[in-house]
């Protein structure tokens, strides 16, 4: 059961400055969400304060943008683990679920793209990325242990997916698994919202996969949309734990991404109506440190992820991820990484051959 489980987590994927005054600002827009198709906006006064112009937001789109294309490959080295509470303040005990991991992206690193003639996401893998697995401890539904654990690798270098199964377990015992994988597609836990999750990079501004095309697009749109009715977002000019940032809120989802950091991703927050009509807390995501690897490219390394439970009864969760070492534009960094190795003596299954046979054996 546990290989089983195993594989179908890491087989293969399922076919098919400017610097800003304290003015407030605020633009609405006619469409937002998934099914964003155009902005509008209307140029108003609110508490003596002015809109951005389109021409602002227009530069503003620009600046992110180039922001948003300043990795051109990144090696992250990093653990998480998940807490439990009673409250969203905590305090927080620690569980069993850990992963601790080396990863590796390219720039253009991409799991999705938008279709404008379904007005939806679709599945569809840009650029090259591998990811080790040193050690995974998640839960176990319907397992004779409340906890299976495992270690493996995979990696798509733009032509092939290949991943390796090294061991799985439970309650501290391990056995080994030695088998491996080669497809023409990425191994599906590349394209997981749970790996941009576990190795950080989905709490960055150059890998952002949220509501929105990306955080330069939807300035574009504002900056050519035509000036009429509106409902939201509002973008206002705030501080976000102690961070001079711009505020984009929605009725369900607010973002905060800070100008005089890159425009990194400071933090996001989802809340949902409750029962008796005040907002309640889904999700808290906050960036609590922010590193520059390079020029221009300030990255998080630490990063807290609150979500309120589930089912009723069940505790408050808070993910935590920690950097222990990141490197970006490595001018050294050779792509031949992004081939998972092959150990000797494992089996592999090489679907894009149709063939079997154990590494190390004629």
């Amino acid at each position: 059961m546990v290989s089983k489980m195993i594989r179908e987590t890491v087989g293969p994927t399922a076919q098919p400055p400017a610097k800003f005054s304290n003015k407030k600002f605020v633009f609405h827009i006619a469409i937002f969400s998934v099914l964003l198709s155009s902005v509008v906006f209307v140029q108003t006064k609110s508490q003596g304060s002015s809109l951005l112009s389109h021409e602002e937001l227009k530069n503003l789109a620009r600046e992110i943008n180039v922001a948003e294309n300043r990795v051109s490959n990144i090696k992250l080295e990093s653990e998480a683990w998940e807490e439990h509470g009673p409250s969203a303040s905590g305090p927080w005990e620690r569980t069993p679920v850990y992963w601790s991991s080396t990863a590796w992206y390219s720039g253009d690193w991409s799991r999705r793209r938008w279709n404008p003639e379904e007005s939806t996401f679709e599945s569809y893998v840009k650029g090259k990325a591998r990811v080790d697995v040193h050690r995974e401890v998640l839960e176990w539904q319907d397992g004779p242990a409340p906890y299976a654990e495992s270690s493996y690798c995979a990696g798509f270098d733009g032509k092939h997916g290949r991943a390796v199964i090294h061991n799985i377990g439970h309650d501290g015992k391990m056995r080994p698994v030695r088998t491996g994988e080669i497809t023409s597609d990425p191994p599906r836990i590349l394209t997981s919202g749970m790996c941009g999750k576990f190795t950080g990079i989905g709490s960055s501004l150059q890998f952002f996969e949220g509501e929105i095309y990306s955080f330069s697009k939807l300035f574009q749109l504002g900056g050519t949309a035509n000036s009429s009715v509106a409902a939201e977002p509002i973008f206002t000019h705030e501080e976000f734990r102690g961070a001079d940032c711009i505020k984009i809120g929605t009725k369900s989802v607010t973002y905060w991404i800070d100008p005089f950091h890159g425009f990194a991703l400071r933090g996001s927050r989802s809340i949902a109506s409750g029962t008796e009509g005040p907002e309640e807390l889904v999700r808290l995501m906050e960036v609590n440190k922010l590193e520059e690897l390079a020029s221009g490219v300030w990255w998080p390394t630490e990063v807290f992820v609150v979500s309120r439970p589930t089912v009723p009864g069940k505790p408050w969760r808070r993910f935590v991820w920690r950097a222990s070492r990141v490197v970006a534009n490595d001018s050294a960094f050779d792509e031949i990484v992004f081939t998972t190795p092959l150990p000797e003596g494992y089996l592999i299954n090489d679907k894009v051959t149709n063939m079997k046979y154990k590494v190390g054996e004629k």
